[in-house]
């Protein structure tokens, strides 16, 4: 925890520049000051920084939503509902870093964003999301192998 840089996909800063043209069009205040920081991208509509527990409140009503809309269509296509998981932030990160380690990033990389302090936190926490994909690649080298 705490305050630092992360590095950014430029995909990632157009979304960034995107809510805050959303928050300037909703009238969201933007002169909050908060230990000294400022110009922060998810507010509250009083103008506060959102909370880690507001997105996980965000996020959960998203996917009861979601399901409850899905169980009504099922009902009416007479199919079982497939229903969203329960979703947190916590769960999004560790998406975020399987989608890096599934990308093949260098894992002194993924470990800098992620903001473990040692690549073993890394490498512990999340190399079996990697394994799986790890294998099917190594696999599919041998198709590419011709017995001579």
């Amino acid at each position: 925890a705490g305050i630092r840089e992360i590095p950014m996909s430029k995909m990632v800063a157009k979304a960034f520049e995107t809510q805050r043209r959303l928050n300037f069009q909703m009238g969201i205040p933007r002169d909050v000051k908060i230990e000294g920081l400022s110009n922060f991208v998810f507010m509250s509509r009083s103008g506060r920084p959102m909370m880690p527990t507001t997105v996980n409140f965000i996020l959960r009503d998203i996917v009861k939503a979601y399901n409850e809309e899905e169980n009504e269509r099922a009902k009416r296509e007479r199919r079982k509902p497939e229903e969203l998981p329960h979703i947190s932030a916590h769960i999004l990160r560790h998406t975020a870093c399987t989608r890096m380690a599934e990308s093949d990033l260098d894992m002194k990389v993924v470990q800098y964003v992620m903001g473990h302090a040692n690549i073993s936190v890394t490498m512990e926490v999340y190399n079996h999301i990697t394994d799986r994909s790890r294998i099917e690649k190594e696999i599919a080298k041998m198709d590419l192998v011709q017995i001579m």
